[in-house]
């Protein structure tokens, strides 16, 4: 009994002591917020978007193209709105609980003191993380570190200067003397119909707690049982609604500088944006809870159904991402139906134009080769942000170095997506700038490092400010003006990087493609609505489904661009949309909408053909016998990501959770081996069909699970080196040596 009695008394000093009941009351009653500060563990930690290089983004900040202590002053801004967005969310959910409030100066600012412990315990946890991070991937000194920190610390400081300047002046202390609550009416009290809404949870009004007052002395609470209920409705009423207008300022605030994205001193961190938007979408529901209490989860519900009902049915909030440069108005919109999938497909004339109009195309090509039949080379690359894209350059560099830019000259045809295809692009234009006597081959390498730089700071900047709510921008292009989103942020990011290299249209590279003097690049973005595949390229593809077998089929998968939006001058889109509408990665960045009736969406290539391959063995069946005719075979560039079956693959026990869902999850888990084991059936039907030999040269970038690099469009410094060295390791020497005997 003494032991019982012993633990029960440590039990109620613990309860006793403020901070921790705010602890337990924020595990009982706020799990709101606690999800929102356990995403922010998660990403610091490496749970949460690891496989994405979402925790790059916060343990290594970029502003303006570096890391520095700017970075680190605006991201822990971010922190300190998030953490008084928390503080004051909190206070109206749990403050009320608490009517000792009531007696203290300044309850809001009491209270947030001492509920602090969150806030308090993430940026330890996260000091120590960005420390390891800076050291070990970004190997900065621990003077850099130690500034690092400060700079966090002043931007937290910052924010919460701000912030007290707001309460400090509206929230005193009352200065009423509590009397004895009224009980002259019995029946009243029995039936409470003057009870508020806090009322109920005012049961131990005797309890005492031990709370961090002023000069952060411990101080005991009063009792409260004696105080009026107009006291203490009087002092909550006011501050809720307090926190109320600041959540509203806040919100206001960060939305506004959606206007600024167009400023370069407004590419804030992307982890900024991060925060930036979970702050928001905290302090919304946070005002929204505080009209609507128990009502707030009915209320949003019924809203977003509404929203989606008119988004089918109206323009309103349909968030509709454009092609820049295509043709949307109203009366030029295409039916999007089955009749006219298959009059594309099969349409003799289009198919045979088309045809015979790249026969012309290949001809010019091989005129321009020293042997009478060379190989013909094409480039399948992967998708993977700026990992493949900086990847498919430095092996196209280092491929035509050694083989004496015979890579360069025999290179007919491109394909691929996301990444890979941007790298690829690149490339193909310093190609072509070459041969107009604009740059030199010792300038390529210097372009490579554009490719690696942060391309997610304008994109982040845009989803967490100007996209979010509603799309207030706009953007000019070719006379056309558009709604701004973060598809242009990123488009804009791309043409700053890249020294605006590939600032031209889609039909600027017609002619030089025409002549051979470049390879032609072929992108397959997929059609969400139905799982195809449109084919965009500057030349007209209809002759893909030339096979007698497509003709015959219901399936009609290959859409050709040109001639299928043949009304929205499509040789005028933006190459850079081209470009984003084959590596438009889920949520990363937003569907791109075709004119068509219905709307069709736009989706990353890598959804069905990450590696190019499906389309290649396409394009070889289709031009099979020009092939065998003037050329000596074909040879196939694969630069992958990663290797088909990385050294130190394993597989764990499945456990009982897993058990239910992976039936479910299976498709997503092995979605890229799915690919892969698709397209080497492919390959060896290609071995029997063709008289001409086909030879594939694989590079790989990881060849083991330890060389993980993330799939993003940032890197760090300890990536770039991956990258760099990655092109020399053994097995990609000796793929280089075998590409160079075939094609001597």
């Amino acid at each position: 009994m003494k032991l019982l009695k012993a633990l029960e008394n440590i039990r109620e000093r613990i309860r006793s002591f403020y901070p921790i009941e705010l602890l337990f009351a924020n595990l009982k009653y706020n799990l709101v917020s606690l999800i929102y500060w356990y995403i922010l563990f998660s990403i610091v930690n490496g749970g949460f978007g690891n496989n994405f290089g979402v925790p790059f983004l916060f343990l290594s900040p970029e502003y303006l193209g570096e890391v520095s202590v700017w970075a680190f002053i605006i991201l822990g801004f971010s922190f300190g709105g998030f953490s008084i967005g928390f503080l004051t969310y909190s206070y109206i959910k749990l403050g009320p609980r608490y009517p000792f409030l009531a007696t203290v100066a300044r309850p809001f600012f009491r209270f947030s003191i001492n509920n602090s412990i969150i806030p308090i315990i993430f940026i330890i946890f996260y000091c120590i993380k960005m420390a390891d991070f800076q050291i070990n991937e970004e190997l900065a000194s621990s003077w850099d570190v130690f500034k690092y920190i400060v700079s966090l610390l002043s931007g937290i400081s910052l924010f919460i200067l701000f912030s007290l300047l707001y309460f400090f002046p509206i929230s005193k202390n009352l200065s009423i003397i509590p009397l004895e609550e009224n009980s002259n009416n019995p029946i009243a009290s029995i039936v409470n119909k003057n009870d508020k809404w806090y009322d109920y949870f005012r049961k131990d009004k005797k309890r005492r707690y031990y709370y961090f007052g002023k000069g952060f002395k411990i101080n005991q609470s009063r009792i409260v049982s004696h105080l009026h209920r107009e006291v203490v409705e009087q002092v909550f009423s006011k501050n809720r609604i307090n926190a109320f207008f600041f959540e509203i300022i806040t919100i206001v605030a960060f939305i506004c500088l959606g206007f600024f994205i167009d400023y370069k001193v407004f590419e804030v961190p992307a982890a900024m944006s991060i925060v930036t938007l979970l702050t928001i979408l905290h302090m919304l529901y946070s005002a929204l809870s505080s009209w609507f209490n128990f009502w707030i989860w009915p209320v949003l519900i019924v809203g977003l159904l509404v929203v989606n009902f008119i988004s089918v049915h109206y323009d309103l909030f349909r968030y509709t991402s454009y092609a820049f440069g295509l043709n949307y108005d109203s009366d030029k919109r295409i039916p999007y139906n089955i009749e006219e999938i298959k009059n594309n497909c099969t349409e003799s004339t289009l198919l045979n134009s088309s045809k015979e109009s790249y026969l012309t195309l290949l001809n010019n090509w091989k005129s321009k080769q020293k042997e009478e039949k060379p190989k013909l080379v094409i480039l399948n690359t992967t998708g993977g942000g700026s990992r493949s894209a900086l990847w498919t350059f430095l092996v196209l560099d280092k491929c035509n170095k050694e083989t004496n830019n015979k890579i360069s000259s025999n290179m007919q045809m491109i394909t691929g997506a996301s990444g890979g295809m941007v790298g690829a692009a690149l490339y193909r234009e310093l190609m072509l700038r070459k041969k107009m006597g604009q740059i030199k081959p010792e300038d390529f390498i210097k372009h490579a490092s554009n490719l690696s730089k942060d391309m997610l700071n304008k994109l982040s900047f845009s989803a967490s400010t100007n996209d979010l709510l509603m799309r207030y921008k706009k953007y000019k292009y070719n006379n056309i003006n558009y709604t701004k989103e973060r598809g242009a942020a990123f488009e804009a990011h791309l043409h700053q990087n890249t020294n605006n290299l590939l600032e031209h249209n889609l039909g600027y590279y017609t002619k030089p493609e025409k002549n051979g003097d470049i390879p032609v690049m072929i992108f397959s973005p997929t059609i969400v609505n139905d799982g195809r595949r449109l084919i965009m390229a500057s030349q007209k593809m209809n002759f893909l489904n030339s096979s007698k077998t497509i003709q015959k089929s219901s399936t009609y998968e290959n859409i050709d661009y040109l001639s299928f939006f043949q009304k929205n001058d499509p040789s005028s889109i933006r190459f850079s949309s081209v470009l984003r509408a084959s590596a438009t990665f889920p949520i990363i960045m937003p569907m791109i909408t075709m004119p068509t009736i219905p709307e069709i969406q736009l989706m990353d290539a890598g959804i069905r053909d990450n590696h190019g391959g499906k389309l290649t063995v396409d394009y070889l069946f289709s031009l099979k016998d020009w092939i065998k005719e003037n050329t000596s075979g074909v040879v196939i560039i694969e630069c992958r990501d990663k290797r088909k079956l990385l050294k130190d693959d394993k597989f764990e026990q499945i456990s009982l959770v897993e058990k239910i869902f992976v039936p479910f999850l299976n498709m997503v888990y092995n979605f890229e081996k799915v690919q892969i084991y698709n397209q080497e059936q492919l390959l060896k039907l290609c071995e029997t069909s063709f008289e001409f030999p086909v030879d594939i040269v694989t590079f790989n970038l990881r060849q083991s699970k330890k060389d993980k690099i993330s799939l993003s469009w940032r890197l760090t410094k300890k990536e770039k080196q991956k990258i760099n060295n990655a092109i020399n390791n053994k097995e990609n020497k000796t793929a280089l040596n075998r590409l160079i005997n075939l094609i001597k």
